[in-house]
């Protein structure tokens, strides 16, 4: 129960920094501040839920019998594609600066 929880609050998070990013879009506002929270977070996400889920298995969750596998395989791309978690965080910092000082 408690893996599912902290599952669905990681997902949840990075869905409303999402759709908050969608809202500023338009409203015409800048949205990459949210963009990059959800970015950052929905790619956290995955990862340490797709993590979870091999626990879960145990050892069968690195078999490629298993579909939990190539969920694996499949979140890990998301700290990688359209920037590495560290340049979300850079990018996330110089907005908060910018909106916030």
């Amino acid at each position: 129960a408690v893996v599912s929880t902290q599952s669905t609050g990681r997902y949840e998070l990075a869905k409303l920094a999402v759709w908050r990013s969608c809202t500023d879009y338009d409203e015409g506002r800048r949205n990459t501040y949210y963009a990059s929270i959800g970015k950052l977070y929905g790619a956290i996400a995955a990862n340490k839920n797709a993590s979870d889920a091999v626990q879960v298995f145990g050892g069968n969750g690195y078999n490629k019998d298993y579909p939990v596998e190539k969920l694996m395989r499949d979140a890990k791309i998301f700290q990688i594609y359209e920037g590495t978690d560290q340049i979300q965080k850079l990018i996330i910092a110089r907005e908060h600066m910018t909106r916030f000082l």
